[in-house]
């Protein structure tokens, strides 16, 4: 039924960001393909492909939205909805059999593999998607945009496995950034 859900929320996306070209209907696909994003990736448990497969647990589904400039937000929103699914995949109860990556004709990464791959994929697919949300919108819609899908991603992980530990790191990271910007240094 999730996942249901989850394509009902990248086509409300998509027919937004085709509707309109106007940076608030832009914004609103965005936080729609942000709440996409978060339950995508497992999309594999339908297809004959493994869950965990390496093929929707990364970035090469935001390859749909480069099929046109006017996706831009969806690939935004859908960006930072997989890194927060990545990011709580990266945390489970124990890294082996069905919680490891998979990848088509390679099989498991095993457990380093599985993390790395993770790890690496949610960090590139959460900047993807700040940088290509502060390039779609003006800024202080982007902002704003920006700090309604940290609330979409808070709710997420504080209620899926792994989540607490992802929020964790997405809090100290952001933390650290805000020290950095503001000109105080880490003692």
């Amino acid at each position: 039924m999730g996942l249901l859900i989850a394509l009902v929320w990248l086509t409300a996306a998509i027919l937004l960001a085709r509707a309109s070209p106007r940076p608030i209907v832009h914004a609103a696909a965005a936080m729609c393909a942000g709440i996409a994003g978060t339950t995508l990736p497992d999309l594999d448990l339908w297809l004959p492909i493994g869950h965990r497969s390496g093929l929707t647990h990364s970035l090469l589904p935001l390859a749909l939205a480069l099929i046109t400039r006017r996706w831009r937000p969806v690939m935004a929103g859908l960006a930072i909805g997989i890194g927060l699914h990545l990011a709580a995949d990266a945390f489970p109860n124990a890294m082996r059999g069905f919680a490891t990556v998979k990848l088509p004709a390679i099989g498991s990464l095993g457990v380093s593999g599985s993390y790395a791959w993770l790890g690496v994929q949610a960090v590139v697919a959460t900047v993807t998607g700040a940088v290509l949300l502060a390039a779609a919108l003006p800024t202080g819609l982007a902002l704003l945009t920006a700090l309604a899908l940290a609330a979409i991603g808070i709710a997420y992980l504080f209620v899926t496995d792994g989540g607490w530990w992802a929020l964790t790191v997405y809090t100290a990271f952001g933390w650290i950034a805000v020290r950095r910007r503001t000109g105080r240094h880490l003692s």
